[in-house]
C-alpha cells in the first residue's frame, strides 16, 4: 500500500489554484478537502488498499443545491453484458 502525498495536494490546491481555494487540509492520511471562495467544498478520498483508486465529492448545497460525485472504481453495471460475447 502506497499513501497518496495529501499535504503536497493540499499544497498545489492552496498555491496553484489561490483565486478559487480558500482554504484546503488534510483530515486524514487518504483524505484532502477543499473549501472553494464561492462556499462550496470538494472532498478528495484515495483508497488505501486499492492503488490508484479514488473518488470525490464536491458539495454545493450552499451555492445552488447540487452535490457532484465521482469515483474511479469499475460497476458491473457499465460492463459489457458478457451474454452478448457468444453473438
Amino acid at each position: 500500500m502506497k499513501l497518496v502525498d495529501a499535504e503536497r495536494l493540499r499544497e498545489i490546491a492552496e498555491v496553484e489554484f489561490a483565486d478559487i481555494v480558500a482554504e484546503a487540509f488534510v483530515p486524514d492520511a487518504n483524505e484532502l478537502r477543499i473549501i472553494l471562495t464561492d462556499g462550496s467544498f470538494v472532498d478528495v478520498w484515495f483508497s488505501l488498499k486499492l492503488t490508484g483508486r479514488y473518488s470525490y465529492h464536491w458539495e454545493r448545497r450552499a451555492v445552488d443545491g447540487t452535490i457532484y460525485r465521482h469515483d474511479n472504481a469499475p460497476h458491473k453495471r457499465w460492463l459489457p453484458d458478457q451474454s452478448m460475447d457468444c453473438l
